[in-house]
């Protein structure tokens, strides 16, 4: 099959509205225009070498949590959340009550990211069905829509805009058929018997995940955190360093009009292609900013012996910071078994020293941020 002459589906009437049924997916997919394979081209040497420079870096995953924390932001910002980085990494009991939710939706995100990636990299379950219902379990656990059966897959029609499905931007298939969809696009994930590069594989799935929209809320948010799992999961990643959000989100426009023009025009052609060069940006972007935290945290490692405090504790709370770079006394201090007054004192010199900010003005229940750690990964 020609990815030219692509057939998205049909839209189907149903009592007082049409449904959209996408086409099965699993099939040997192959093109004739040679931009996808250039680009294609590109976007696998990049992610080669965003996998090489991951697994030379020492103390990587501590980057790459950095990074997960801004995916959840960029992703949920795309659902409509208002949060800044800041306040997602800060204790949400010291946040403002109307900030709360939103920001304990980028939290369940990161969760249900950290959960898909122990189970796939430990071997316990592939990507598949049972995990994709699992991720969408623990990001809606006590947020908007958890009453709107989490972990399961929908019993009722659903729709994008509007107040009703006649009136709806979009109303994907009826709930009878998820199942028959899902297995198939299950099957396409996993198909060996079939030629088609895995990143062709990931942008036709994300896709045909969306058109399903299989759970009543959280379909956008789970779609894009399967993303970085089947990188994990077909071996193109050997650690979770790939988030594509933050393009999808400065882009929010043409992502979502890329999606919408498969269904309209068939044009699944163009949708590839727009995820393809959203790979390779993202590649890209994501080895500068773990070269350019490596370089911060060696410079500021080297003017740790200007901080007021032994340098076993000073360096401890460094770590903390590279890991979280907002911070509480109180819970450095109970994590580090340090007194909170020798915390104090040495965050106080790392104010002095440029290294932190204070970011409340209060004399108690201060906040310290390592801003400019923190900005390699806005």
């Amino acid at each position: 099959m020609l990815l030219e002459e692509y057939i998205a589906g049909v839209y189907e009437q149903q009592a007082g509205y049409k449904a959209f049924i996408p086409s099965k997916i699993n099939k040997q997919w192959e093109w004739k225009n040679p931009k996808i394979n250039i680009l294609l081209e590109q976007a696998t040497m990049e992610l080669g070498g965003l996998n090489s420079y991951s697994e030379l870096i020492p103390n990587i995953d501590v980057y790459i949590q950095m990074h997960i924390n801004v995916e959840a932001n960029k992703s949920s910002k795309i659902e409509g959340t208002k949060t800044t980085i800041e306040e997602d990494l800060s204790p949400i009991q010291d946040l403002n009550p109307e900030k709360r939710k939103d920001v304990q939706e980028v939290q369940n995100y990161l969760i249900a990211l950290q959960h898909g990636v122990e189970r796939i990299t430990s071997g316990k379950l592939p990507l598949s069905s049972r995990l994709i219902c699992e991720i969408h379990s623990k990001l809606m656990k006590g947020v908007r829509g958890e009453h709107k059966t989490p972990g399961e897959y929908r019993r009722s029609q659903n729709w994008i805009g509007g107040s009703k499905p006649s009136s709806a931007t979009y109303v994907p298939p009826p709930h009878i058929i998820i199942p028959d969809l899902i297995t198939d696009l299950e099957r396409f994930i996993h198909n060996n018997e079939i030629q088609v590069p895995q990143l062709i594989r990931i942008a036709m799935a994300h896709y045909q995940f969306e058109s399903i929209h299989p759970f009543l809320d959280g379909n956008g948010r789970t779609g894009r955190i399967v993303i970085p799992l089947h990188l994990l999961n077909s071996g193109m990643l050997s650690k979770p360093s790939f988030y594509i959000s933050d393009y999808f989100e400065a882009h929010r426009t043409e992502y979502y009009d890329a999606l919408s023009r498969v269904r309209l025009n068939n044009d699944m052609f163009s949708w590839v292609i727009f995820f393809l060069e959203a790979s390779i940006e993202t590649a890209r972007s994501a080895k500068v900013k773990f070269r350019n935290a490596l370089d911060f945290v060696n410079e500021t490692n080297l003017i740790a012996s200007k901080i007021s405090g032994t340098l076993d504790n000073v360096q401890s709370i460094l770590n903390n910071f590279y890991k979280t770079p907002v911070q509480i006394p109180s819970s450095l201090a109970q994590s580090l078994d340090i007194s909170s007054q020798t915390i104090n004192r040495i965050l106080d010199s790392m104010v002095q020293n440029k290294v932190v900010q204070e970011g409340t003005g209060n004399i108690r229940n201060r906040i310290f941020i390592m801003e400019k750690y923190l900005d390699i990964f806005r």
